[in-house]
């Protein structure tokens, strides 16, 4: 009898120790991922807090430029991203991404502001083309362009705004019944928009109006 009780002594003096030590195992644990938590150099409470406080920062390539008109001429066919117009070369009607500036044949194509050339391609519809990036995630891209470029017009170099980079040309299949001109696109943010709404294009009406005061003016 009292070797059974001795047993069932043992028995529980070694579940308690089991239970002990893995309680203090639990503890050792705890206790070493909190201290790493800890010094974690990648969790930055401060910077967390101040940003919840004043929000996110505008830097200076969030702010559009200001564009100046890509070249001397008005505009002929206008942007209509969603209501088709008729081409007279492909005899259907069809949506048109950006404006066509009527120009003489090799007017000067100038970079409508300061920026880096993105893309000089041959479309097999819009000829020659030209994209440049420029702050506030724009891109403005000239197509029907000739073939022969500006001076130093590549990948990757900066330009000015004003630098000519090309000159009007006659190499879009697609266009190649209307009068010489510029096709002009932009985008902002990767969408498409209108360019009239951020530059300044002088039109036909403004030029007949100037010419008819001017005349009224002389007659009186």
């Amino acid at each position: 009898m009292e070797e059974n009780e001795n047993k069932k002594n043992t028995r529980v003096f070694y579940l308690t120790l089991a239970v002990v030590l893995a309680i203090v195992t639990i503890l050792i644990i705890a206790a070493v991922v909190a201290r790493q938590s800890a010094s974690d150099p990648t969790i930055d409470s401060s910077s967390t807090d101040t940003e919840s406080q004043t929000g996110p920062t505008i830097s200076e390539t969030d702010v559009l430029p200001e564009f100046s008109v890509p070249v001397d001429g008005e505009i002929s066919f206008d942007f209509s991203d969603s209501v088709p117009v008729f081409s007279p070369t492909m005899n259907d009607w069809r949506t048109h991404m950006g404006v066509d500036v009527v120009a003489e044949l090799g007017s000067e194509v100038m970079a409508v502001a300061d920026g880096t050339v993105t893309n000089v391609w041959e479309d097999p519809f819009m000829g020659t083309c030209i994209s440049i990036e420029h702050s506030g995630n724009a891109v403005s891209i000239y197509k029907n362009l000739e073939k022969e470029v500006g001076d130093g017009i590549v990948i990757g170099c900066a330009v000015k705004a004003g630098d000519v980079i090309g000159t009007v040309g006659e190499t879009a299949m697609n266009e190649i019944a209307q009068e010489p001109h510029l096709h002009y696109e932009m985008t902002v943010k990767g969408k498409n928009v209108d360019p009239k709404d951020h530059i300044k294009f002088p039109t036909k009406d403004i030029v007949e109006d100037s010419t008819e005061s001017e005349s009224s003016s002389e007659s009186n």
